[in-house]
């Protein structure tokens, strides 16, 4: 059984939620409250990799120790919890690993993108906003006219970035406006 692969096929806000943590999405980090101590602020972290931790108590691992430490269990205990203690994986169970894996790793970089884009976009929002408020005269407006309409674009797309609809976000990706 090779643990690196059961450990990459398990899905650590699944199994954390499943236990009862309340996890929101904050960037491409899940937060929530630290089921190891009285936590009163969000301190535990789930990561896109796959491992938490929390800056509280400064407990850390991957799902597995998430079981073990909740429940006390061992560490086969905690296989059987998360349904992994079937001896060694088939050639199709490790094909479905790596695709999960790959699949991972694209979310990741789109998690990157949305926050790389988002400092961009607002960045020019505030050029913008910055060279419109500096048009004194009819030859300013004339010249710099456009960024109106640049504008108007960029706080919609910035809106589109903020908001929750990953369809939207990567239409934007794909538009590769903001590489």
């Amino acid at each position: 059984m090779d643990v690196s692969v059961i450990r990459d096929s398990v899905d650590l806000v699944s199994v954390a939620e499943a236990a009862g943590v309340e996890l929101k999405r904050s960037g491409n980090r899940h937060v929530g409250l630290c089921p190891f101590h009285a936590d009163e602020t969000p301190s535990f972290t789930v990561f896109p990799d796959g491992h938490f931790h929390c800056f509280g108590c400064g407990e850390h691992g991957d799902a597995i120790d998430f079981i073990q430490r909740l429940h006390g269990y061992t560490f086969k205990e905690a296989l059987k919890i998360l349904g992994v203690d079937r001896g060694p994986l088939t050639r199709e169970q490790c094909q479905k690993v790596k695709t999960l894996q790959h699949r991972r790793k694209l979310i990741e970089a789109f998690r990157r993108w949305e926050i790389e884009a988002t400092d961009q976009v607002a960045t020019f929002c505030r050029a913008c906003r910055k060279v419109l408020g500096e048009i004194n005269s009819p030859e300013d407006l004339e010249t710099y006219g456009e960024r109106y309409h640049d504008l108007a674009v960029y706080e919609h797309h910035l809106d589109i970035l903020a908001g929750n609809d990953d369809q939207a976000k990567l239409q934007l990706f794909r538009s590769e406006l903001y590489v």
